[in-house]
């Protein structure tokens, strides 16, 4: 492909492309090897029923993708510097010209994304073998599984906007499919329509995003006249943003750029769940936990923050747009926070968790933290997977109860479920030196620092008093899972190793991941960088990340209150919770989700129902009664009436010739005396 698309990285220079060999072509064996289980499993009947079969393709699928991606992409660029891998083909052609192209492109970035696809995919993969274990579909499931990773994987390497859509609209049916896999629950099946459904609200502004750039690009810079595919393509955008300025770019008018730009975030707002789409997100917990952990950490929501930072130079010059998306995160991250302390099943408080720590990502890709934002989905990964899979691990040891309250005592009886548990819990509550707290104070630091939103101090204190909130509600569930008596009805019993291992393995890389953001310099001289933003530094926007140790310490202080609180509260409260009674109208609140979904019902059954039966009225009485019904009504009458005058009898023709003659007559005579009077 010519050299003019392969990713414009501007402030570092060129990268060096790689286009032959094998490595410009291993991505298509890293995408295509679980899109070939997927179809083994759906189209092979002997595949699909011999369970132990599919797990088997199905994990090798992913495990071939981490193996390659390690050694084929990663360590060569860590050694080589800026490579672009990149094998790109003719999808659709007239003549020798190719009209639209498909292909791969596998840089910085992308090689980031796909580690955490595969590697935390390859963990949950396997994890699900013992979960599963003794479900009779659980090929059905290992396909089904494959299909999602494919769909995330085909967003991460797509080097243009045509190919991310439609890998988009894939994973949106994957999470369909997983999410109702269940399908003989009646609630399975409305969360899976829910997710589906208002994730079509976010795509749709999706879709008309991008066709709103790539006409303002191909007018610009006349692709539409080499081929329809580049003025689609991730690189030529940039480089007209870039060299045309977006003013320029977008018809001398800001105005179009913004709108561009936050109907682009339309479709981060459905598949990263941000407010007001967020609310399919928690009714996605109908789907077995193997399918919550990888949606959650690593693929459907993290495609949104992931396709935000991939494009952020659309985002970055849009006036206002940056604002907009900064406060969504914000407000995403306080109400999902103070929704997941009302809840009683371990899986929703950490899909409202995730809910929180999205608005979080949302919040650092509006201040132009992008490194930030990818720093943050990096390090969640691995520690909401780890919480995910041991909320998986407590359900599958008590029976598939998921109520907290009728849990408790479970530490000496699921030992490594509980330490594994308090690695992801210290990490998520981001208390140094683990992951999140590197991570968070990062997006913090960037929002303090910003000059591109508007109110960013007021998004900064709602940051820190979010962080407060993630530590309550994390050992709130911490102690009415693990501390105390038992409460529940079912002998529990730790998991098998082979879902304990996957959550050791998790627990590792959430204690240590962190560290590869440290900027360098804070504890000493340095150059106030770190590594991860290094790797990312041509997706690095602004100065570079340094520990601003008083609000670093300001943060650290507010998780810490917010622990001993949850202690104070929870420690001895057993299966009964005080505090519904002390909140009293803001737990109301809360526990009613902000009654958006009540809205959003209300709007459904209400108004569109309402204005549905208004056409409806206006379509059965007024078009099809009224005009279609009355107007053949008139024509059939009148025939009838016409009909009648040939009847076939002479007696009825002599009649009416006298009677006509008659009135002619009287006509006639009349005419002439009103004549003759005139004269007088």
């Amino acid at each position: 492909m010519d050299g003019a698309f392969l990713t414009f990285l501007a402030a570092k220079g060129e990268p060096t492309l790689i286009n032959t060999g094998f490595a410009s072509w291993a991505a298509w064996v890293i995408l295509f090897a679980p899109l070939l289980v997927a179809f083994l499993v759906t189209a092979v009947p002997a595949i699909r029923k011999a369970n132990g079969l599919a797990a088997a393709l199905s994990i090798s699928s992913v495990g071939l993708g981490l193996v390659l991606t390690l050694f084929v992409y990663f360590f060569p660029m860590l050694q080589a510097g800026d490579n672009v891998y990149e094998h790109i083909v003719s999808w659709v052609a007239i003549g020798d010209s190719p009209l639209i192209t498909f292909g791969t492109r596998m840089d910085a970035l992308a090689v980031t994304m796909t580690l955490v696809v595969t590697g935390v995919g390859f963990a949950i993969f396997v994890y699900a073998l013992g979960y599963m274990k003794g479900d009779e579909s659980m090929g059905r499931f290992y396909g089904k599984f494959a299909l999602f990773v494919f769909s995330m994987l085909g967003i991460v390497m797509s080097p243009n906007f045509f190919q991310t859509f439609i890998f988009w609209e894939l994973v949106g049916v994957s999470s369909y499919l997983l999410i109702g896999y269940y399908w003989r629950k009646h609630s399975a099946g409305e969360a899976a329509k829910k997710a589906f459904m208002t994730n079509r609200v976010g795509d749709f502004g999706f879709l008309l995003g991008i066709l709103m750039v790539w006409a303002a690009v191909g007018d610009a810079t006349g692709a539409f006249g080499q081929d329809v595919y580049s003025a689609f393509d991730f690189t030529v955008i940039e480089r007209a943003v870039q060299t045309l300025g977006a003013s320029t770019l977008f018809w001398d008018s800001i105005g179009y750029a913004a709108i561009a730009a936050a109907l682009v975030f339309c479709g981060a707002m459905g598949k990263s769940a941000q407010f007001p789409l967020h609310v399919w997100l928690p009714d996605a917990m109908e789907g077995p936990t193997p399918v919550s952990a990888l949606m959650h950490a690593a693929t459907m929501v993290a495609a949104g923050v992931y396709m935000i930072i991939r494009c952020n130079f659309i985002i970055a010059y849009a006036e206002w747009a940056p604002t907009l998306i900064c406060w969504l995160g914000g407000i995403t991250a306080f109400i999902a926070a103070s929704m997941a302390i009302t809840q009683n099943d371990i899986k929703k408080v950490l899909a409202y968790s995730t809910l929180s720590q999205l608005g979080y990502m949302t919040m650092a890709l509006g201040a132009g933290a992008y490194t930030a934002a990818m720093f943050h989905l990096t390090t969640h990964a691995f520690f909401k997977a780890l919480l995910f899979l041991c909320a998986g691990s407590v359900i599958h040891g008590c029976h598939h109860e998921q109520d907290m309250r009728h849990m408790g005592g479970l530490k000496s009886k699921m030992p490594t479920t509980y330490k594994t548990w308090f690695v992801g819990t210290i990490a998520l509550t981001a208390l140094l030196p683990i992951a999140g707290w590197w991570s968070k104070d990062e997006i913090l630091g960037a929002t303090r620092i910003t000059d591109m939103v508007w109110g960013s101090e007021i998004l900064l204190a709602l940051g820190v008093l979010v962080a407060g909130m993630t530590a309550f509600y994390m050992w709130r569930a911490t102690y009415m899972t693990f501390g105390g008596e038992y409460r529940g009805h079912a002998k529990p019993h730790e998991s098998p190793k082979v879902m304990t291992m996957p959550l050791v393995a998790l627990a590792f890389f959430s204690l240590f991941i962190g560290f590869i953001g440290i900027p360098d310099g804070t504890f000493g001289a340095g150059t106030k960088t770190n590594w991860f933003e290094g790797w990312l530094h041509h997706w690095h926007v602004g100065p570079y990340a340094k520990m601003v140790w008083p609000l670093a310490i300001i943060a650290t202080g507010v998780a810490l209150v917010g622990f001993l609180i949850a202690r104070k509260i929870y420690r001895n409260a057993g299966g009964n919770d005080p505090l519904p009674a002390k909140l009293g109208g803001i737990w109301r609140l809360w526990d009613n989700l902000y009654y958006v979904d009540n809205f959003y019902l209300w709007l459904v059954k209400k108004v569109q129902q309402g204005v549905a039966k208004v056409f409806w009225f206006f379509e059965r009485w007024i078009l099809i009664q009224a005009v279609i019904n009355g107007l053949s009504q008139t024509v059939r009458i009148s025939g009838d009436r016409v009909r009648r005058v040939q009847s076939g009898r002479l007696g009825n023709y002599v009649t009416s010739f006298l009677l006509g003659a008659a009135v002619v007559g009287l006509l006639v005579l009349l005419q002439v005396g009103l004549a003759s009077a005139g004269g007088k």
